[in-house]
């Protein structure tokens, strides 16, 4: 199915960009006129660009005690400790879930505390706390509870864990309901939270307590050296980029000394993950993150069952990691294939899909492990917002990604009150499930009536927002060393997207083994050449011919081959000239 092309939407003339912020970051920055067009665009002015392009650890992390109940947790963690009661952390199977329970289980094992560690299957018990897994903790004789990345909306069951003898911290950063747990409470986002930063990651979380463990232990006359938390950093950073957290005050911090720690670890895990993923110690990024580490601890999870990504973060030997490298590897290879077959299928939907502000597809024969990548993947497709419901035994189970504007977590719960046994999520992403296939139709209707409500205009298909329309000869390495500056990337700071009109298309030709790539040369009017890489992207090869005129866009990167390092232009989409 050849891709649905962009509407292209350039900021760079955008009148909401003060030329004056603009000529303030170039003459109290250095920095090149069109980065400082980029970051005048995303709100960065002169006051606020020194913290932004050089984030200070000492100066921009806030101390985790102003969170309102981070000392409550601290001190029934140290009773724990004290009186030798088992404490277990209770973890999602997500990126987040796994990290933030490895950042937090690390501390608690320096403390020696008696700590071990609960996930949930994902398909066959569900995300969060459920009654069964409570009693399960129960009967391995659990004092205290530490959720990670799930438990704010697990209100029945915290209650129930009470009731069994069980105290319960909750990390978590998810959207609430009306009641809240009977637990102490380490959200960013709660109702009167005195903690200034509310878009932390859970693993972000985990941090925070994992620090107030450690000044709190240092006061107990416990040795903990100065800034040793920041080893943690590798497992936070990771999290911070998967979850999509947006990119910017205290989490670019986090990201930024994260990377820097994460490309020293000493984790054979880590070491063992980042070399099966292709990857180069020393040259990990954010994208790294995004396309090679993150999707790897994802796919046990999704696949297999998390606990092995976790095991494979904890380890303590090259040999135990290797064991469970190779079976998250394994994982990997299967997500990717079965993801694959499941898109043909949603394709197939697709044709007769009827014409909604939102896609709602299913099928009894989708892993519900699997369903969110084909919600992400419609959506990107099609620029609506996208639930896709698979089935495990009894049980439909779905996932759902929208745009900020649009709270898919919310639409799913007024859509499914009635129908649905749970959901919860975030403002773009929900997951949810129910058990009567006969009302599967009513709760698409009610959705489509939904979304006709408060999507305010009919999507004509995927936006492509455009950073800087450039000339081919504008890009040169003083261009690419300032978009390094630039970094770290993610959600709410994406990469530049470039643009150059009017190019002729000289050569096109397909690359890579399964010739899924395609490597493209354009030659501009003032003679210059701009070639191109476009991942992915062998749907577009039959329509492009030579020597018709393109517009072309992309994100300038630096490829590196052999001890050589050239620029590389990496294709976002291509259109026909006007």
């Amino acid at each position: 199915m050849t891709s649905m092309h962009k509407t292209w939407i350039s900021r760079q003339d955008d009148a909401a960009i003060n030329n004056k912020i603009v000529v303030d970051l170039i003459s109290h920055h250095a920095l090149h006129p069109v980065t400082a067009r980029i970051l005048a665009g995303r709100g960065i002015d002169s006051e606020t660009a020194q913290s932004f392009l050089s984030p200070s650890y000492e100066e921009h992390i806030h101390s985790p005690f102003l969170f309102s109940r981070m000392q409550d947790a601290v001190d029934r963690i140290f009773l724990a400790i004290q009186n030798t009661e088992r404490i277990t952390v209770h973890g999602d199977y997500d990126a987040d879930g796994v990290t933030g329970s490895a950042v937090l289980i690390s501390v608690l094992r320096e403390l020696k505390a008696h700590v071990d560690y609960y996930i949930p299957h994902r398909d066959t018990e569900g995300y969060g706390l459920n009654s069964n897994s409570v009693q399960i903790l129960a009967n391995r004789k659990t004092n205290l509870i530490i959720t990670v990345d799930c438990g704010i909306a697990c209100v029945d069951e915290i209650a129930l864990a009470t009731s069994l003898g069980m105290d319960t911290i909750v990390v978590d950063h998810h959207e609430f309901g009306d009641i809240l747990p009977n637990a102490i409470l380490i959200h960013p986002r709660l109702p009167n939270e005195t903690y200034p930063f509310p878009f932390l990651a859970a693993v972000g979380v985990s941090f925070k307590l994992a620090c107030a463990l450690m000044i709190q232990a240092r006061k107990n006359g416990i040795s903990f050296s100065d800034g040793c938390e920041k080893w943690l950093l590798d497992l936070v950073s990771i999290a911070t980029v998967t979850d999509m957290v947006p990119m910017i005050g205290e989490n670019r911090v986090l990201e930024t000394y994260g990377l820097k720690v994460l490309n020293k670890t000493r984790r054979p895990g880590l070491l063992a993950l980042i070399k099966s993923a292709g990857c180069v110690l020393g040259a990990l990024d954010t994208e790294s993150i995004g396309f090679g580490i993150g999707p790897r601890i994802n796919a046990a999870g999704r696949m297999d069952h998390a606990e092995i990504a976790l095991k494979l973060l904890l380890s303590e030997n090259e040999n135990e990691a290797a064991i469970y490298c190779e079976q998250i590897e394994r994982c990997n290879v299967q997500r990717q294939k079965t993801v694959a077959d499941m898109m043909v299928s949603a394709h197939e939907q697709m044709k007769s899909h009827s014409d909604t502000k939102v896609v709602a597809l299913y099928s009894a024969d989708w892993s519900p492990s699997l369903v969110g990548l084909v919600a992400g993947k419609i959506m990107e497709r099609t620029g609506k917002p996208c639930i896709a419901i698979g089935k495990c035994e009894e049980k439909w189970i779905g996932s759902g990604r929208s745009f900020a504007e649009y709270d898919i977590t919310s639409a799913i719960k007024r859509a499914g009150e009635g129908i649905l046994l749970r959901s919860g999520g975030h403002v773009q992403a929900c997951g949810f499930c129910f058990t009567d296939s006969d009302r599967m139709q009513e709760l698409l209707q009610k959705l489509y009536a939904d979304a006709e409500k408060n999507i305010l205009k009919k999507s004509s298909g995927p936006i492509l927002p455009i950073d800087a329309v450039v000339e081919a000869k504008e890009i040169n390495w003083d261009l690419v060393d300032q978009c390094e500056k630039l970094q770290p990337y993610g959600e709410g700071h994406r990469k530049p997207i470039f643009a150059v009109y009017d190019l002729t298309l000289q050569d096109c030709l397909l690359m890579g083994k399964t010739k899924k790539h395609i490597r493209i040369t354009f030659r501009s009017p003032d003679g210059g050449m701009l070639k191109c890489v476009g991942f992915s992207m062998a749907d577009r090869f039959e329509d492009l011919q030579k020597p018709a005129r393109y517009d072309v866009a992309f994100e300038l990167g630096v490829n590196e081959w052999n001890g050589r390092r050239d620029i590389q232009c990496k294709l976002v989409d291509i259109r026909a000239s006007h």
